[in-house]
């Protein structure tokens, strides 16, 4: 019997993420490096109700995003009949009804059910678009929805890009048991088993996926590394937006604005008289930003703590040059923030900038055992005394021995922890699972 399922298109990359992608710096940065190595590539992303970003975008890369709105009304996966989205409308129309008035009364499984259905129809639209992808990247469970719907219909190979033990992390590591094992069962687990390559972002991550599941054989690790900035002078976009001189000490935040980051004890830490010259600014963007703003004008730390917008990932590197410290103190309330190596510790190990992190196996690894190290201090995120400490060994010694901090973090970058090393390890791992 001949194979009925459809044709791909050589050389053709379909990438699924649920968000927006504009600051998704790592989607962004793999698509740019397999376009560049001869890959044509579409990252498959939402559009939220009232977003200002396009439907479609074409980056200079070559790279194209196609963003498929979310809805309240379903799409079917490919290969089913449109007279299923008839037949499921009602469903979709009465739990989202049922689900926004439980969540307004403060139920949290209800915005999880919510955030099923939406994911489901998001899904089945974005497979449809991408049914004629050689390979498919699932970036996270979440982009394994669209991938699974469209592998079902096609001869593609699936390549799951595993950013954090996702069923670990967030709001996810709160739901229910029966929930996670649900989704592990219907979702990650089949996810695996049908995919043909494995990317984590570091080796725990790779581990806690090997201990629950069947993962492929084909593995690689892309650690979310910039590009080096190697500048004489320090780039002054951080200053100048605070309005202080060069010579005033910065410890910056940046990234998302939610309690697990350490955003309260950075704060509290922030009171400790061994800070009392410090001044902290916080850059990005989520749901404590109100609190932040309102913590900031205490009367303890006012006029030393400062909240200012997300920057786009075209210029962020040059504000983080500008601290003095980048802070990481994420707390130790799931098992995905143990095992983290988030964005910020690259992008302040990258553009000379040493840091301050909670003190977890993947970050002590990194910032202290590596040949070039220390390019920090660790500390116990829960304790803002011992943030401060931390914050005073980094900042607190001589002028030269600040700038021996940063002259072993660029170092440390430029040997190592830098994207050209992580795009060669990408563009390996599609070489080896490319029939080509």
């Amino acid at each position: 019997m001949p194979d009925a399922r459809r044709p791909i298109v050589p050389k053709s990359v379909a990438m699924f993420v649920f968000n927006e992608v504009s600051h998704d710096r790592r989607v962004l940065k793999e698509a740019d490096a397999l376009q560049a190595a001869g890959w044509s590539v579409t990252i498959h992303g939402i559009r939220q109700r009232r977003s200002k970003a396009s439907v479609r975008e074409n980056r200079t890369s070559g790279v194209v995003i196609a963003r498929h709105p979310l809805s309240v009304f379903p799409s079917v996966p490919p290969g089913w009949s449109h007279a299923w989205a008839l037949l499921l409308t009602p469903i979709f129309v009465i739990q989202f009804v049922a689900m926004s008035a439980l969540a307004f009364l403060g139920i949290r499984a209800a915005k999880q059910v919510r955030s099923a259905f939406a994911l489901w129809a998001w899904g089945a639209k974005a497979a449809r678009a991408a049914v004629d992808a050689e390979f498919l990247h699932a970036h996270d469970l979440s982009g394994g929805v669209p991938a699974l719907f469209a592998a079902d219909t096609s001869r593609a190979t699936l390549v799951y890009d595993s950013h954090e033990v996702f069923l670990e992390s967030g709001h996810w590591a709160r739901a229910p048991r029966f929930v996670r094992r649900l989704l592990a069962s219907k979702i990650e687990q089949p996810l695996l088993r049908r995919a043909a390559g494995l990317i984590t972002v570091n080796p725990s991550v790779e581990q806690v996926l090997s201990e629950r599941y069947e993962i492929p054989d084909r593995r690689a690790v892309v650690y979310n590394c910039v590009d080096p900035l190697v500048s004489p002078v320090r780039p002054r976009e951080l200053r100048d937006a605070i309005g202080l001189t060069d010579d005033t000490p910065i410890a910056l935040y940046h990234g998302g604005f939610s309690p697990v980051r350490g955003l309260r004890q950075i704060i509290d830490a922030a009171v400790d008289p061994r800070l009392e010259n410090i001044h902290v600014a916080f850059l990005g963007y989520g749901p404590m930003e109100a609190e932040l703003r309102t913590l900031a004008a205490r009367p303890d730390v006012a006029g030393r703590i400062h909240v200012l917008k997300a920057v786009s990932p075209e210029v962020l590197d040059r504000w983080v040059a500008g601290a003095d410290v980048g802070l990481m103190p994420n707390q130790h309330e799931t098992l995905n923030e143990y095992v983290s190596t988030p964005n910020k510790l690259f992008e302040s190990i990258g553009v000379g900038t040493p840091v301050v992190s909670s003190d977890f196996p993947e970050r002590r690894r990194i910032i202290l055992d590596g040949p070039e190290g220390p390019l920090g201090a660790l500390c116990n995120p829960s304790d803002p005394a011992d943030i401060a400490r931390a914050i005073v060994e980094v900042i607190g010694g001589t002028p030269a021995e600040r700038e021996a901090y940063r002259s072993r973090c660029r170092a440390a970058a430029l040997a190592r922890w830098n994207w050209d090393a992580q795009v060669a390890t990408l563009v390996q791992l599609y070489g080896d699972l490319d029939p080509a």
